[in-house]
Order: C-alpha cells, then sequence, then structure tokens
C-alpha cells in the first residue's frame, strides 16, 4: 500500500512539474530551428512571447497560446493562438492542432495590409497594390496532396492596383476556398465600376495549377489595360475576355 501511495505521489508531483514548467526553459531546451522565440513567458501549457520570428520574412509580435488538455486524450495537441503586430499591422487568432492525421486548424481570423503581404511574397510584383486582406478559415485539415478540408474565404478590401498602363480599381475582391481530392480550390468573384472577373482555380500535385474565367471591363477602364485584355485570351459573346491556363508554381 506504501508503495502504491509513494508511486502516486511521484506521479503527482511530477506532472505538476510539467504543468507548470515555464515556457522560457522549455525556449532554452529546444534544438536550433528556424523558428526563434524571445522573451517568453507563462509556461508550456499557458504562456506568451513579445516575438516569434519564423523566417526572415514572417515576425510574430505579442503571441499568445492556450493548450487544450482535453485533446491530448485523442492524442492530438490543439491550441488557441493568437498575435498581433500593432493596431495598424497584421493580426490573427484561431485553434492550430497536429494529430495523428497530420496538421489543422479552425476558426482563424487573420488580418493584414497589402504591404505585409508584399514582403512574403518570393518575388516582386511588376505592379504597386492597396487595400487589406481578411482571411477566414472556418477548418483545414492536412491530407494529399495539400488537404482533406478546406472552408475559408479571402476579401481583399479596397482594392486597388497601379501599373505602367493605369490604374485598376478592383472594390472588393472575394476568393472562397475548398479542397477536392486533396487540391486547393479557389473561386474568386470581383466587381467594380471598372471591371468584373469570375475565376476558377485549381492547385494540384507538384504545384501544377488550372485556371479558368473570364474577365469584363467596361468603358470605366483605362484604354490601354482594356487593350491588354486582348492579349491574354480570346472574347465570348458577352464581350468578356476568356482565361484557360495551365502552368507550375
Amino acid at each position: 500500500m506504501k508503495v502504491k501511495i509513494a508511486i502516486l505521489v511521484v506521479f503527482v508531483y511530477c506532472t505538476t512539474l510539467i504543468i507548470n514548467l515555464p515556457a522560457a526553459i522549455v525556449v532554452e531546451w529546444m534544438p536550433a530551428s528556424s523558428i526563434k522565440i524571445k522573451n517568453a513567458s507563462g509556461n508550456i501549457w499557458k504562456g506568451q512571447a513579445k516575438q516569434v520570428v519564423i523566417n526572415p520574412k514572417v515576425t510574430l509580435y505579442n503571441v499568445q497560446w492556450d493548450v487544450q488538455l482535453m485533446a491530448l486524450l485523442s492524442l492530438a495537441l490543439e491550441a488557441d493562438v493568437s498575435f498581433n503586430n500593432g493596431p495598424k499591422a497584421m493580426s490573427g487568432k484561431g485553434i492550430v492542432g497536429y494529430g495523428l492525421s497530420g496538421g489543422s486548424a479552425s476558426n482563424v481570423l487573420l488580418d493584414l495590409t497589402s504591404q505585409e503581404l508584399l514582403t512574403f511574397l518570393p518575388m516582386r510584383l511588376p505592379v504597386k497594390i492597396e487595400g487589406n486582406f481578411s482571411v477566414v478559415i472556418k477548418e483545414v485539415l492536412q491530407g494529399q496532396p495539400y488537404c482533406e478540408k478546406l472552408q475559408g474565404n479571402i476579401l481583399w478590401r479596397e482594392a486597388v492596383v497601379y501599373s505602367q498602363m493605369g490604374i485598376v480599381d478592383l472594390a472588393s475582391p472575394s476568393i472562397d476556398l475548398g479542397c477536392n481530392d486533396g487540391e486547393i480550390t479557389a473561386f474568386v468573384t470581383q466587381e467594380s465600376d471598372q471591371i468584373t472577373t469570375t475565376l476558377d482555380v485549381s492547385l494540384g500535385e507538384n504545384g501544377i495549377y488550372q485556371l479558368n474565367g473570364e474577365i469584363q471591363g467596361t468603358d470605366k477602364l483605362a484604354p490601354s489595360i482594356a487593350k491588354s485584355l486582348t492579349w491574354i485570351g480570346p472574347k465570348n459573346e458577352s464581350g468578356a475576355t476568356t482565361l484557360n491556363f495551365t502552368g507550375k508554381l
């Protein structure tokens, strides 16, 4: 009986140590990687960090996490995570996890400016863009080649594109995200006084993409831009330029 009590005491003691293990100590034990966590406080289950550097282009500030202990019963790790880079900068929150079937996320809200988005792109765009992006991911589950489930939306508010040929006011384009047999799908809708666009896009294995849709310009569109639409595809009966591209990212 005394042995069982001693084992129980040791178990409770070890469990208490793990639950209250300071996040700062865990960060010091972490192996060297591209992710750098600075000024961590709290514990490994509920804590915060002043700065998390994911790579040279992505830095998150005021990061907070709260691990959902009940998820551990199903052999999955889930946590409520949030960050805020400032009053006029990128911020986000959501539930992220990792289990036997891979990574997952739900109820994700992400806001960022067009300037911040440009810093994440692998190459510079030949145009200048303005506006703010709002990303809502209701559910995403990792699969092959990319996803098992995906339901979300991207809204580009007050979107404007500046190019050498003129300025295009896009209003607020919307992108509905989905998953079809492991491929990422996106349905783009956009309508403004200058131009209307509908696109169906799919991204498959090895970065192979398929894009289909149409673009319809109005008399308010800059003539040089309206002329350039004839270079990217033929016009249909309604006068809209049709798009049909296949390529590799």
